[in-house]
């Protein structure tokens, strides 16, 4: 679906002051076409005469939720911050930070990366049968994460502290949506308190984390390139975090577009199989890595059942994939 296109920059607007000034302070008299990017304040801003285009993210400046306005207001320093470990060059591509300004609600400008996201070849996959396409995409995608995760790695153990109150914050939401009956929720964090008592979770070590590696967050530009946005919810973490939720989404999309639970299963061992082989010791990687990807798949499927875009019945069956998934991973050694 296109964009839909609002139309030119007013001159008079505040911003236009400053896409002239940091993106294109050579051209004389620029102008730019607006398109809406998404439901939230996310527009893409294209110079009419140079052809440069940029994305810039809004706040409400009435916004009252704390949290939420720390985590976007932070995504300017979060890419900042990664693309100093060498993700500034290609083939691994965190998006450029270009300029916020807080008195506007401007959160973050950053440069526009052309190119298809992990979602259309999702979609490839399963409509046009390409699978080919969509597995070469996630051995790129499996090589950025590996590469972000060993590059970040502490000495630290990772805390699972705020993993643990994510998990009760989604099923705290999912219960008030109806998705789950009350007092379901009981069993959902059993297991989760069983998960975290785990020593192979507690034992892994911090890494930081892109923290929403959904399909639409990756771009690939067709010469082996990836390019991470989104990095709002960047965090230290367990690299089986991001493992999981790659992984935790292939399983919806195919189940979602397809109604099988098994279809995405060639494509997780793939995805899983490709992360691990970048280990010295690939065995061992992938054992551990597998372990405790259920965990993190399942949270994942659970944060996707929020979503008042798919309808009840989907929603429902999404969170129960999630506890079999709690379940049936405790039985991996």
């Amino acid at each position: 679906m296109e964009n839909p296109y609002l139309g030119k920059l007013d001159y008079a607007d505040p911003l236009y002051e400053i896409l002239t000034s940091c993106v294109c302070p050579d051209v004389r008299e620029p102008y730019f076409h607006v398109n809406r990017m998404s439901s939230r304040k996310v527009y893409k801003y294209t110079e009419g005469k140079t052809k440069t285009a940029i994305i810039g993210k809004f706040f409400r400046l009435d916004d009252t939720k704390q949290e939420r306005l720390v985590r976007i207001k932070g995504e300017f320093d979060n890419l900042q911050q990664i693309r100093r470990y060498g993700f500034d060059t290609f083939p691994n591509y965190v998006v450029r930070p270009i300029a916020r300004d807080d008195r506007i609600g401007l959160a973050l400008i950053e440069e526009f990366i052309d190119g298809r996201s992990l979602d259309y070849y999702l979609k490839r996959a399963i409509y046009e049968r390409d699978a080919a396409s969509l597995k070469g995409r996630l051995s790129e995608l499996a090589s950025f994460l590996y590469t972000l995760h060993v590059k970040t790695e502490a000495k630290a153990r990772v805390d699972l502290d705020p993993v643990s109150l994510y998990f009760q914050k989604v099923l705290g939401k999912l219960q008030a949506q109806g998705v789950l009956a009350p007092g379901e929720s009981k069993g959902y964090l059993r297991l989760m308190d069983t998960w975290l008592n785990r020593t192979l979770l507690q034992k892994a070590k911090s890494v930081i984390v892109h923290g929403d590696a959904t399909p639409t967050n990756f771009i690939f530009n067709g010469r082996g390139n990836v390019v991470a946005i989104d990095l709002e919810r960047m965090r230290s973490s367990d690299m089986a975090y991001d493992v999981g939720m790659v992984c935790g989404e292939l399983k919806h999309a195919f189940l979602w577009r397809t109604g099988d639970p098994c279809a995405s299963e060639p494509f997780i061992r793939h995805f899983l199989k490709r992360y691990s082989g970048h280990f010295s010791d690939c065995k061992r990687a992938f054992r551990e890595i597998t372990a405790r990807n259920p965990f993190y798949m399942a949270l994942t499927e659970l944060r996707i059942a929020r979503n008042s875009y798919l309808d009840r019945t989907c929603r429902k069956r999404l969170a129960r994939e999630a506890f079999a998934c709690l379940t049936w991973g405790l039985r991996l050694t």
